[in-house]
């Protein structure tokens, strides 16, 4: 089943570049990293209003998500680490998601997004 244009929602991702380990102002690395994401990019998705009964098989009983997106962009590879702003603005604010989860198949992929505090993040930040 495709998805429906007039369905589709704007929301910004980014994905995961990389980590980079920090150093102190001589120079030596301190053993802390820092994880970097590409720029937010701008997208239209089906978003689900929350988290249902029939989404629950779909990535499993024990994968906490609140919410699902579903695109027919099968070419950017969306994984775990990618970060998401649903009702945010990327410039102004962090991300409110994560991907908990990817469906593809031969015609859309399902992304599970599970909501984010600053606190629950791990200290993960866009750059």
């Amino acid at each position: 089943m495709r998805t429906n244009q007039r369905n589709k929602r704007t929301i910004y991702y980014a994905l995961y570049q990389g980590v980079t380990e920090i150093t102190d102002e001589y120079g030596y690395y301190t053993g802390e990293v820092e994880i970097t994401y590409g720029e937010p990019i701008k997208a239209k998705m089906n978003v689900s209003g929350g988290r249902g009964a029939a989404d629950i098989e779909m990535f499993g009983i024990d994968n906490p998500y609140t919410r699902t997106a579903v695109t027919d962009d099968l070419t950017t590879p969306f994984n775990t680490d990618t970060i998401f702003w649903f009702n945010a603005d990327p410039l102004t604010e962090e991300h409110n998601y994560r991907c908990t989860g990817v469906s593809r198949t031969i015609n859309q992929v399902v992304l599970a997004l599970a909501e984010v505090n600053a606190e629950d993040d791990g200290g993960a930040s866009s750059s």
